[in-house]
C-alpha cells in the first residue's frame, strides 16, 4: 500500500516539477532548465521510494548509490554549467524550428520529460520492494554502477577541462575518453542501466528492468541524445567535427579509425 502511495506521489511530483520548470522557462526564455529538473526529479523520486519502501535493508538503501547519487551528480553538473542568459544551442534550434505556438509546443515537451522522469525512476520502486538478501547479482550490479560512475565523471571532467582552455573555439574535444568515443558520457550513462536489472533480479517485477537499457540506448542514439548533440556540433565546429566523426566511434568505446 505504501508503495502505491509512493508511485502516485512521484507521478504528481514529476508533472508539477516540470510545470514549474516550464513556467521558469517562460520567464527566462531558457529551456536548459528542463534537463536540470529531469535529473532532480529522479533524485527526489528515489528518496520518496526509499522512505516508503518495505523491502530488505540492502535493496532499500542501495538506491542511494543508483540512481540517487548518479543523478545528483548529473544535476550538479547541469547546474554548474547553467547560464540564464545563454540557452544551449540545441534548444535555440528547437525554438527556431517551433516558430509557431512555441510555448504550447514547449509545454508538451516539458510534460513529456515529466513522463520520462516518472518512467526512469520506476526501477527504484521495483528494487526497493525486493526482500531478497544480497547475492552475486547485486555484487555485479554494484560493480557496473561504480565503473559507469567513474567513466561518466571522468568524461565530464575531461570535457570541462578542454572547454576551459583559451584556444578551443571551433576545435573538437578528442582527449582522454573522447578520443575513443564521440559520446563517452552517453556511453557510461547507458551502461549504468544494466545495474538495475541485476540488482532487482529477484524482485517481483525485476524482469521489467531489462527494458531500460534498450530504451536508454534508443533515446540516446535515435531521439533526444546524440542526434541533437551532433547537429549542434556540426553547426558550431563545421569541418572539424565532420573529420572527428570520420575518425572516432559514434558511441561505443573503440580505437580511432
Amino acid at each position: 500500500m505504501e508503495l502505491d502511495v509512493a508511485i502516485i506521489a512521484v507521478a504528481l511530483l514529476c508533472f508539477v516539477g516540470q510545470l514549474i520548470a516550464w513556467l521558469w522557462q517562460f520567464h527566462t526564455k531558457n529551456t536548459d532548465i528542463v534537463d536540470i529538473t529531469w535529473a532532480l526529479l529522479i533524485v527526489i523520486s528515489g528518496l520518496i521510494y526509499v522512505a516508503l519502501a518495505e523491502g530488505s535493508g540492502f535493496h532499500r538503501y542501495i538506491v542511494l548509490l543508483i540512481p540517487i547519487a548518479w543523478y545528483a551528480r548529473l544535476a550538479w553538473h547541469l547546474i554548474d554549467r547553467y547560464q540564464v542568459e545563454h540557452e544551449d544551442g540545441r534548444y535555440q534550434q528547437l525554438r527556431a524550428h517551433w516558430s509557431d505556438n512555441t510555448q504550447a509546443k514547449l509545454f508538451v515537451f516539458f510534460m513529456f520529460q515529466a513522463v520520462l522522469a516518472f518512467a526512469f525512476s520506476y526501477p527504484v520502486a521495483v528494487i526497493v520492494s525486493s526482500h531478497q538478501d544480497f547475492d552475486i547479482f547485486d555484487g555485479i550490479g554494484i560493480a557496473i554502477a561504480v565503473l559507469s560512475f567513474i567513466g561518466v565523471t571522468l568524461s565530464d571532467y575531461q570535457l570541462r577541462q578542454f572547454k576551459r582552455r583559451k584556444d578551443t573555439k571551433g576545435k573538437v574535444c578528442n582527449i582522454g575518453l573522447w578520443r575513443y568515443s564521440r559520446h563517452p558520457n552517453y556511453f557510461f550513462e547507458w551502461t549504468h542501466w544494466f545495474a538495475y536489472p541485476l540488482i532487482g533480479w529477484h524482485a517481483e517485477q525485476g524482469w521489467l528492468l531489462w527494458i531500460y537499457p534498450v530504451l536508454m540506448l534508443l533515446f540516446l542514439l535515435k531521439l533526444t541524445g546524440i542526434p541533437f548533440n551532433e547537429q549542434q556540433n556540426i553547426r558550431s565546429k563545421g569541418d572539424a567535427y565532420r573529420e572527428y566523426q570520420r575518425q572516432t566511434n559514434k558511441f561505443f568505446l573503440g580505437p580511432t579509425k
